[in-house]
């Protein structure tokens, strides 16, 4: 098995494992068994995530120069590069700040849970954490085809899960989540660009 089918044969199965306990109906499943002690299993969530997201990350990460060079950038682009990637970190550490730690790793109870949050990064995009990763994993100055195929898997998977997040927000707050979408793009800032020089035009 060469490292790249071992890879996409990793990931498969952490995505798949990943999906299904954050589908709506497992967790339904299991809230009737865990009853009071449902609350725990945003923490089980999160260590499963790990758990099996570690062979992917792990294989990629030690085998990934043992692959074909995809492309090297010239020097003259580093700075672009960088310049993208410190907005890329930028986004996600904003997008941090509006995210309490303890709530996301299921250690304190959600105080902000049936709130519709749409300002500071999240009025820049609507998925601040998926754009910044996306960004970061397309913008290394060596690419090879494991690199590649993992960015283009985990990318793939970012996308997917947001169009899949976007159905149940807007089945939670409906016209509010809607308006929100017309406003602010999903991963690239277009319409913030676009509002931010129709109102320099004015």
């Amino acid at each position: 098995m060469s490292v790249i089918t071992t890879f996409v044969f990793y990931f498969l199965a952490f995505a798949i494992i990943h999906s299904l306990l954050a589908a709506d109906f497992i967790k339904k499943k299991v809230e009737v068994r865990l009853k009071g002690n449902f609350r725990f299993y945003r923490i089980i969530y999160n260590i499963s995530s790990f758990i099996t997201a570690a062979p992917a990350f792990f294989v990629w990460i030690t085998s990934s120069s043992s692959t074909p060079l995809l492309y090297s950038v010239p020097g003259w682009l580093f700075p672009f590069l960088i310049l993208l990637r410190l907005l890329a970190i930028g986004l996600v550490v904003y997008a941090a700040f509006q995210t309490d730690l303890l709530e996301f790793a299921g250690l304190r109870r959600s105080k902000t849970e049936g709130k519709l949050i749409t300002g500071g990064a999240y009025g820049i995009v609507r998925h601040p954490f998926y754009s910044g990763g996306i960004v970061l994993i397309f913008t290394q100055a060596e690419m090879t085809i494991l690199d590649f195929t993992a960015a283009a898997l985990v990318s793939i998977y970012f996308i997917a899960g947001a169009y899949i997040e976007e159905r149940r927000l807007v089945s939670a707050f409906g016209d509010s989540y809607r308006k929100y979408q017309q406003h602010v793009s999903m991963f690239v800032p277009v319409k913030l660009i676009v509002n931010k020089i129709k109102g320099a035009i004015r």
